[in-house]
C-alpha cells in the first residue's frame, strides 16, 4: 500500500485509471501524458502490447511480476521500475501467487525520444530506484493532478514528466556505480583543460600525462563528464569565443588564436558544427 508521505487522491479506489487525449498544443510542443494508472495486477493477468506510439514508465510498490521486452524476462520487486519503447513487442505479467500493486504512466511527446536515448544507451530497461529516489512521488502527483483538470493541467504534467525523466536517468547513472565518485584523474584533467584551453593539447599528450591508454582516457573521461576530452575542450573554447565575439571588438583571427585554434578556418567549422552558425554571424545576433 502507498505510505501516508505519498497519498492518494483521498476519494480514489484501485484501480485509478486515466486515458487522456492531448491538445494540439501539447502534442506539438510538451511531454505529455497519454495513459496513467494505480492499480493491482492479478496473479496470472498479462498485458501485452505492439508498436504504439508511446514510452511506458511503470514501478512496482508491492508484489512480483516479469517483464518480456526484446527477447529477454525481467523480474521486478518493491522498488524496481522499467521504462519502455513501446513500438517494440513487450507483455508484462504477476508472478503466480501474487497481487503486483504498479503505478504506469504512458507518454509521449517531442522531446521524448533525446530522452529515450540517455536511458537505452545504460543497456538495461529496469533499475531500482534508491531509498533516494522521488520517482514514486512525481508519479503520484501526475497521478492526482488528473482529478481536476485546467487549462493549467497539460503544462504541469509537462513539468513533472520532465522532472520524472531526469530523475530515471539520474538513477540509471547512480546505478553504474552506488558511491559515483568520480576517479581523481578525471577530474584533474577536467580542470587541465579548462585552465589550459589556450594552448594546444592533443589526446596523445593527455595519455601520456595521466598514464592512461588513450582510449581507456576517452571512454571515462565520457562516463563521468560526459563528453569525450577533445570534444569537452572544444566545448569550452567554443563557449570562450562567444564571449569574446558578444563582448570584444576582436576580429575572429584573433579570437580563433586566444581560445587556442590556430587555423581559423578550422575555428569557424568547429564553431560552425557546433553553434550552427558562423561566428559572424553570432557576433551580430548577439551584440
Amino acid at each position: 500500500m502507498i505510505s501516508s508521505e505519498n497519498e492518494l487522491h483521498p476519494f480514489s479506489q484501485k484501480p485509478v485509471r486515466f486515458i487522456l487525449t492531448p491538445s494540439p498544443v501539447a502534442q506539438s510542443t510538451y511531454l505529455y501524458v497519454q495513459e496513467i494508472s494505480y492499480t493491482d495486477i492479478e496473479a496470472s493477468s498479462s498485458i501485452k502490447h505492439a508498436r504504439i506510439a508511446s514510452y511506458l514508465f511503470l514501478y512496482t510498490l508491492s508484489g512480483t511480476g516479469h517483464l518480456y521486452y526484446q527477447g529477454q524476462s525481467y523480474s521486478l520487486q518493491a522498488g524496481d521500475f522499467f521504462w519502455i519503447d513501446c513500438t517494440e513487442e513487450y507483455r508484462y505479467e504477476a508472478d503466480a501467487g501474487q497481487q503486483w500493486e504498479t503505478l504506469s504512466i504512458h507518454m509521449y511527446g517531442a522531446t521524448i525520444e533525446g530522452y529515450y536515448r540517455q536511458y537505452e544507451a545504460n543497456q538495461l530497461p529496469i533499475y531500482h530506484a534508491p531509498s533516494s529516489s522521488i520517482l514514486l512521488e512525481l508519479g503520484l502527483q501526475l497521478l492526482n493532478l488528473q482529478y481536476t483538470r485546467t487549462q493549467k493541467t497539460e503544462l504541469l504534467n509537462a513539468q513533472l514528466l520532465t522532472q520524472l525523466l531526469t530523475e530515471i536517468i539520474m538513477t540509471t547513472i547512480y546505478a553504474r556505480d552506488n558511491t559515483y565518485t568520480i576517479p581523481s584523474k578525471i577530474l584533474n584533467m577536467q580542470t587541465y583543460l579548462e585552465h589550459n584551453y589556450t594552448q594546444a593539447i592533443t589526446l596523445d599528450q593527455l595519455a601520456r600525462q595521466y598514464g592512461m591508454n588513450k582510449f581507456q582516457l576517452t571512454k571515462d573521461f565520457k562516463q563521468y563528464i560526459g563528453l569525450p576530452p577533445i570534444e569537452y575542450l572544444i566545448h569550452i573554447r567554443i563557449n570562450a569565443a562567444k564571449g569574446l565575439l558578444q563582448y570584444s571588438d576582436k576580429s575572429v583571427q584573433e579570437i580563433a588564436n586566444e581560445v587556442g585554434v590556430e587555423n581559423v578556418s578550422h575555428f569557424i567549422n568547429l564553431f560552425k558544427a557546433r553553434v550552427n552558425c558562423t561566428p559572424l554571424s553570432y557576433r551580430k545576433e548577439w551584440s
